[in-house]
């Protein structure tokens, strides 16, 4: 590297690699030159241009993460926000003020769950579930919408021509009509495929029926003008593609949920009454003398109550009878009349 000496005959400084013989300005001997040496850092030199560098890459990284982190919490508020509106307007509740969502949101959603494809259910959750992970989870909010109708919200998510597609479907309790829906997508073309964000769109799917006559999910979207029955939907002009991805996500997404819920049966809430039928305990979900009370909510008892003997005909109909002449349901009280004893 390059040493700076000055002449102290000519006053001048030059560069050279190591003491000269003589001033090359004005041929003074070399003992009229004295080496500079540095005061500081040398701004000229490799190193402090890279030091710099990495100093203002640090600096800037920690200020960035600094803002991310001070913003986070507001962020993360407007995310909830806008996805509590986007649920809302699967129950037809639309055009409602920020300030005003949290608390039409809580009057509406009466409660959620998560529900796994074998059909296990765990309450609450089902708002943290991200739409990435819907297919391994399924979240379910019970919901009444803006007309006052029992309703579950079905959360949904696919793939449009250009990137993700995701939406909202508000189906009644027993899974045979729509009563609202909400899609959204990610990088769809504007004019074209991005019209499936539009109320014009999505309000053709409130009042279209669910399942088709082999009792499977039908509703679906097809090309504009190609619909042949209730069950599908007019895509948008021009978005085939975009279209085509919105109709697959609605029908297998629904069936996904059918078959964790139970083939299409009333649920009373987030409860998972066909599977609990499936146990065979009588008086369990759909089962002969199940109270209505126990149909699709709060989980059925390992043995329901038999039905109490009414007559004695009633009675032998599901026992034997003991030494007394009982068949021992509750009502025969030993009346050896009940099991057809004189």
């Amino acid at each position: 590297m390059a040493k700076k000496f000055i002449c102290s005959q000519c006053g001048q400084t030059f560069e050279a690699a190591s003491m000269p013989d003589k001033c090359p300005i004005c041929g003074a001997d070399t003992s009229h030159l004295s080496e500079v040496k540095s005061k500081g850092i040398n701004t000229n030199g490799n190193v402090y241009t890279i030091c710099y560098a990495a100093v203002m890459v640090v600096l800037v990284a920690f200020l960035l993460a600094f803002v991310s982190s001070a913003l986070k919490p507001a962020q993360d508020a407007n995310v909830a926000i806008d996805k509590k509106k986007q649920i809302l307007a699967s129950l037809n509740v639309r055009g409602i003020a920020k300030s005003d969502v949290e608390a039409k949101f809580d009057e509406l959603i009466q409660e959620t769950c998560v529900v796994t494809p074998d059909g296990q259910v765990t309450e609450g959750g089902a708002f943290e579930v991200e739409t990435k992970e819907i297919g391994e989870k399924f979240p379910v909010y019970k919901a009444k919408t803006a007309a006052g109708d029992e309703a579950l919200v079905l959360p949904l998510k696919g793939r449009g021509l250009w990137g993700g597609l995701w939406g909202y479907v508000a189906v009644t309790p027993d899974f045979q009509k729509v009563l609202g829906a909400y899609f959204d997508h990610e990088s769809e073309t504007a004019g074209l495929g991005a019209l499936i964000k539009e109320e014009k769109f999505q309000s053709q799917f409130i009042g279209r029926p669910v399942m088709g006559a082999d009792g499977k999910v039908a509703l679906t979207v097809v090309k504009k003008g190609a619909s042949e029955a209730e069950t599908q939907i007019d895509g948008v002009t021009g978005a085939t593609l975009t279209s085509k991805g919105v109709g697959e996500m609605v029908l297998s997404g629904i069936q996904q949920y059918v078959d964790a819920l139970g083939a299409g049966k009333p649920a009373g809430s987030c409860k998972n009454a066909p599977k609990c039928c499936e146990k065979k305990h009588e008086g369990c979900g759909q089962h002969e003398g199940c109270p209505k009370a126990q149909q699709g909510c709060g989980g059925c008892p390992e043995k329901a109550e038999a039905p109490k003997c009414q007559s004695g005909s009633d009675c032998c109909k599901s026992g034997k009878c003991d030494k007394s002449g009982s068949c021992g349901k509750p009502g025969c009280d030993g009346d050896k009349a009940c099991c057809g004893h004189k």
